[in-house]
């Protein structure tokens, strides 16, 4: 019996041919061109994404900023109505429910109305801060930030210690100690305008003055970080929030709001 070999050969009961050697080789893969088009194409992704990536998130937080001022003002809302409509002190001794008193910043009371059943020791503590992903943290402020950084009594947002300021030298014409300035709780009553009047921003303490001096902080980097879009966000007295950029604030004098 003669057999011609043809290149291919077929195994007893097999349907499909057996490939040889030559013909192994010659299947398809990646060419040399392929693999460094495939290389320059990651590489180009990854690039994008070290540059997109931190801007996303730094707009992400930006947003949440924004947002957390809008949530901050209704709880002055729920303040003022159980306390003969009048905003809450800077920093004042309080009656807790069980009839200790403590000095707590505004901040420390607003998260007493959002957390009535926790001590507000627990406020002061790192531990509590990490476990609770509260509105009452500016997520733009940094541990690590100078002079001053992030701290439970330092959460990223001030309430405006010129209101009692500029009220008290609209009335008798001195300024009172900085202890005693802390301590007003202003009627909402006696603010003519509340639609000017700013009450929270954001700052490396628990309160800010935003005069000519403090802007300076914008510029040279000790508030820098709190810029949205070169925009500081400003919480109102009526609820609104704005974005204005320092030398606006300056311009419009709402430093010296309530007016003298």
């Amino acid at each position: 019996m003669l057999f011609f070999f043809t290149g291919r050969t077929q195994a007893k009961g097999c349907l499909f041919p057996v490939m040889s050697l030559q013909e192994k080789s010659r299947k398809p893969g990646f060419t040399l061109v392929e693999l460094l088009v495939v290389i320059v194409i990651i590489a180009a992704l990854t690039a994008v994404g070290f540059n997109v990536g931190p801007k996303m998130l730094a707009r992400g937080k930006a947003t949440k900023s924004l947002q957390n001022l809008s949530q901050i003002g209704p709880l002055f809302s729920i303040y003022a109505a159980d306390h003969g409509m009048k905003l809450p002190p800077a920093k004042a001794p309080t009656t807790l429910p069980d009839g200790t008193v403590m000095d707590l910043q505004w901040n420390e009371v607003c998260l007493a109305l959002l957390y009535p059943e926790t001590n507000p020791e627990r406020f002061r503590t790192k531990e509590w801060w990490d476990g609770n992903d509260t509105f009452m943290r500016n997520p733009l402020f940094k541990a690590t930030a100078k002079p001053r950084g992030w701290t439970p009594l330092n959460p990223g947002y001030a309430i405006n210690l010129m209101i009692p300021e500029n009220l008290a030298i609209a009335s008798t014409d001195t300024i009172p100690s900085h202890e005693e300035l802390l301590a007003v709780s202003v009627p909402l009553a006696v603010l003519s305008d509340p639609s000017r009047t700013p009450m929270i921003a954001p700052s490396d303490n628990y309160f800010f003055r935003y005069d000519p001096e403090e802007m300076k902080g914008f510029t040279n980097g000790t508030l820098k970080d709190f810029l949205i879009e070169g925009k500081v966000p400003v919480l109102f007295v009526d609820g609104h929030v704005e974005s204005i950029r320092p030398a606006e604030y300056l311009k419009r004098k709402l430093f010296l709001q309530p007016s003298r």
